[in-house]
């Protein structure tokens, strides 16, 4: 058992031996009692220092003292509650800042997938000049041969996006969900929350209709009812049986395809048979898959290059150049917002340097008053180490409480950021204060608490504290070695406050601009519902071409529709079809991947009205570009430019799709329109070639309907009524407006925009504090000086004059620096800048004058309180 004497103990064995000893002297002859005593203790030592030994021995003394200087920080900090309040404000402001984005970048960069082993899912798809060179998809073919050949995967899977009418029961819904192979589910490594997913199998024609749903459509469609499993719907025309139900947090994908667009996925089902099944050239669907155990993705690259390079040599005429690239599921999911979300994690970090700088400044004024008490417990005996000790556990106990207040406005701030955050971010939603979260907020309290305090701690352990015992007033003035510390930290905060002003105007700059991107077409007024026709029901072309005329038709006759149209594609929902056209009198070239590439959108003849894109030159399709009539085209100015440069291309025929037997079917160029930015208001603009939907029908289709201002709701409602009127199992989906599509095209942006004009106004009020609190101390410091000069004749202005040269001096060299960190560090957020140069000289001055201007408006305040002082009792001060 641990035991260890009480003092009391020791002190009683003490007393106990000297009183032995002391028996002992008065037995010898001649010893008084008093020389008896005298002779013990001299022989026994010094009995305080054997006290005082003992005491340490028995201890943890590190204990002691840290509660002793714990006790007289918490003193100090009651006695100055202002101070205290000040510091712990600005720190929890700090530490809350960088909590919050840091919660963020945990939830969407570094939080594994929700899947069984996640950093072994990999997405895969076909790349290469052939490819497109900007999609994530795949032929199915290919996926095929994939799956056969490969020797990494343990498994592969494909989908590809639908939009699925739910009937029977209730009102039909329209639902999106994906298509998918039947080992989707196990390469994720997820399990059901009810009932099974797909077999072995399950996938192949003429195996029975199944279907898996999402927890939120089970819950919404189906009242949580537990005997779901074994149900059977009414799904895109065909009856299928609910054999699952997945966990609430299941999101596979989070949404359909597309930046712009967020819409989750609530229903899957086995791969349905259609002609992109077998068609190498249809890059179409998606691969997901799962690696061995102890393939690495640079192995599991070779390997698949390999493959591809094998298709190459099989197809030459769909897998020339055609490549295959293999990366990391979370990486490929958020390599778009991980650039933004490093700089604000950089940002918070400048701004936490910035907080540190203020309250260290701060701190460093308060051990300038107390240069006496510090120098009187060093000429007490307080080491050096002990005294540096005791400044450093204030520092800590302030960062403590800063981080203490800093994780409940965090909490807050994370629920903000939430609400208000982009829809198009991944798992931002995600974003919570938890245990890692505050870990990671204890360390950025612990270095904040050792910046803060490492300046005012080696300033206690100076060599200059016996100085201030010279002093002869109770005013202890600062030493040169304060002032300079004080001084420099000042020049870190404009430096620091110049490079986040500098990095926020580029992103202003670059928001002003995307604003102003004239997208092409006209979006106010303009609703876009996304409509699927059941092969069960609409496999036919006619029927296909009917039901959109006849859709059309009558929302153009409703009361507060202007106009309506449908197309396959719409600009910034995500959804596209690009490809290759041949262009006739030209080289053929050596397969129809090979050709020039465009966007080919099929639209109906009121497409251009209903979205506000100009005719340039020509006409527009009408009623009589139908199936059996002229084959004809509308393109873009851009296409117009890039493959008929300095001619007219009107009357030109164009080859985008081939007959049957696989000959071009060459369409007649009759109308130039405007270019539209279809794949984001920042994405480079691309040729567009526009067909006739009546000559090219689809199944599944944009309906675009522009409406009278104020009727948007009688518009959706008219929508719904008019779809069902038609086909009582048919839905719409996706009801958004174009100007809702252009906000989330700027949501991005605008959100790193708002955050990085939040860090920067705090960087600034920190920076003019700075300037501020500098100085005043500088006027308090100086107040004999400035008397003395007074007294002399010096007029005031020359006081004003000189106190503000020295705070201009100082911001001056702390601009300067922060322009030569800013130009160094600005490169690095150059791909996140769009038409603005990082090196932008308008915004590098506007940052300089805006910040001299906080300057001198910080130190016109105390350089006009010098010009008050009475000289008559700074010198009986002296």
């Amino acid at each position: 058992m641990f035991w260890r004497r009480k003092q009391r103990d020791f002190s009683a064995e003490i007393e106990a031996h000297l009183s032995h000893e002391i028996d002992r002297l008065r037995s010898e002859p001649g010893v008084s009692d008093e020389e008896a005593r005298a002779v013990a203790r001299r022989a026994f030592g010094n009995l305080s220092a054997a006290e005082e030994t003992f005491y340490e021995a028995s201890r943890w003394m590190w204990w002691d003292h840290l509660r002793n200087d714990l006790r007289y920080a918490l003193r100090l900090m009651a006695r100055d509650l202002r101070l205290t309040a000040i510091i712990v404000i600005t720190l929890a402001l700090g530490i809350a800042a960088n909590s919050i984005i840091f919660s963020a970048v945990r939830a969407v960069l570094l939080r594994p997938l929700p899947y069984r082993q996640p950093d072994r899912l990999v997405q895969v798809w076909d790349s290469g000049p052939r490819s497109g060179g900007e999609s994530d998809w795949v032929s199915f073919p290919d996926f095929r041969d994939w799956r056969a050949s490969n020797r990494v995967f343990e498994e592969m899977a494909a989908w590809r996006f639908a939009i699925l009418t739910l009937s029977g029961g209730r009102e039909p819904e329209a639902i999106p969900g994906l298509e998918v192979t039947d080992r989707l589910f196990t390469v994720l490594g997820v399990k059901p929350a009810l009932g099974r997913t797909f077999l072995p199998g399950e996938d192949r024609p003429g195996r029975e209709t199944v279907a898996v749903i999402s927890h939120g459509l089970w819950q919404r469609r189906f009242g949580s009812d537990a005997g779901v499993a074994g149900s059977r719907v009414n799904i895109a025309g065909k009856p299928y049986t609910i054999i699952g139900v997945m966990p609430p947090q299941f999101r596979f994908p989070s949404s359909i395809p597309g930046d712009n667009d967020v819409v989750p996925i609530d229903l899957w089902i086995p791969m349905r048979a259609v002609p992109d099944l077998e068609e190498r050239g249809s890059h179409n669907f998606w691969v997901v898959a799962r690696l061995k155990k102890s393939v690495s993705l640079s192995q599991s690259q070779a390997n698949m290059d390999a493959v591809a390079a094998n298709l190459a040599r099989q197809y030459p005429n769909t897998n020339k150049d055609m490549g295959a690239t293999v990366l990391g599921l979370q990486h490929h999911l958020t390599s778009a917002v991980a650039p933004v979300l490093a700089i604000l994690l950089a940002a918070v970090g400048l701004v936490m340097l910035l907080v540190c700088a203020n309250v260290a400044g701060l701190l460093l004024s308060r051990a300038q008053v107390r240069s006496r008490e510090l120098a009187i417990r060093a000429s007490l005996g307080a080491g050096r180490g002990r005294l540096i000790r005791q400044v450093l556990t204030e520092s800590m106990l302030l960062a403590a409480f800063g981080a203490t207040t800093g994780l409940v406005v965090a909490r807050f701030g994370a629920t903000l950021l939430v609400k208000f955050g982009p829809e198009n971010i991944p798992r931002l939603s995600e974003t919570a204060i938890d245990g890692q979260v505050a870990l990671f907020t204890a360390a950025v309290a612990l270095v904040a608490g050792l910046l803060c305090g490492v300046a005012p701690a080696l300033l206690a352990g100076g060599s200059e504290l016996h100085r201030s015992l010279k002093e002869a007033g109770a005013r202890a003035t600062a030493s040169r070695r304060s002032l300079m510390a004080r001084s420099l930290l000042v020049a870190a905060e404009m430096a620091l406050a110049v490079v986040l002003l500098t990095g926020a105007g580029l992103l202003i700059r670059s928001f002003l601009r995307v604003i102003h991107v004239d997208p092409g077409f006209r979006a106010a007024n303009v609703l876009s519902v996304i409509v699927g026709l059941p092969d069960s029901r609409y496999s036919d072309a006619s029927k296909q071409t009917a039901f959109f005329e006849e859709l059309v038709r009558r929302l153009r006759a409703t009361r507060g529709i202007e106009t309506a149209a449908v197309s396959d594609s719409v600009p910034l929902s995500g959804s596209n079809d690009q490809g290759a056209f041949r262009i006739e009198g030209r080289p053929e070239p050596k397969s129809v991947d090979d050709g020039p590439q465009a966007n080919r959108p099929r639209v109906s003849s009121e497409y251009f009205a209903t979205m506000g894109i100009p005719l340039l030159r020509g006409r527009l399709f009408n009623e009589r570009d139908r199936a059996g009539s002229a084959d004809v085209a509308v393109i873009s100015d851009l296409a117009a430019r890039i493959y008929w440069p300095g001619e007219d291309p009107i009357g030109r025929r164009v080859c985008v799709d081939w007959a049957a037997n696989g000959r071009p079917i060459w369409r007649e160029i009759v109308g130039i329109v405007g270019s539209t930015r279809h794949f984001g208001l920042e994405a480079r603009q691309k040729a567009e070639i526009y067909l006739p939907h009546a000559q090219l029908p689809s199944q599944f289709m944009f309906l675009l309907v522009r409406f009278k201002p104020g009727q948007l709701t009688a518009t959706a409602a008219a929508i719904r009524h008019e779809i069902t009127g038609l086909d009582p199992d048919l839905a719409g989906i996706g009801f958004r407006s174009m100007d809702e599509l252009i906000g989330v095209a700027e949501s991005r942006r605008r959100f790193q925009v708002i955050l990085m004009v939040w860090f920067s106004g705090l960087a600034v009020v920190l920076a003019a504090i700075g300037i501020y609190g500098m100085m005043v101390n500088t006027v308090v410091r100086r107040t004999r000086e400035i008397g003395l000069r007074l007294a002399l004749g010096a007029a005031p202005r020359d006081a004003v004059t000189m106190i503000l040269s020295n705070g201009m001096v100082l911001a001056g060299a702390g601009i300067a620096a922060g322009l030569v960190a800013a130009i160094a560090l600005m490169r690095f957020i150059r791909t996140l800048l769009f038409g603005v140069s990082p090196f932008d000289v308008p915004t590098f001055m506007a940052v300089v004058v805006l910040l001299v201007l906080i300057a001198f408006v910080s130190a016109w305040a105390p350089a006009h309180a010098a010009a008050r002082v009475d000289p008559a009792v700074a010198l009986r001060e002296e």
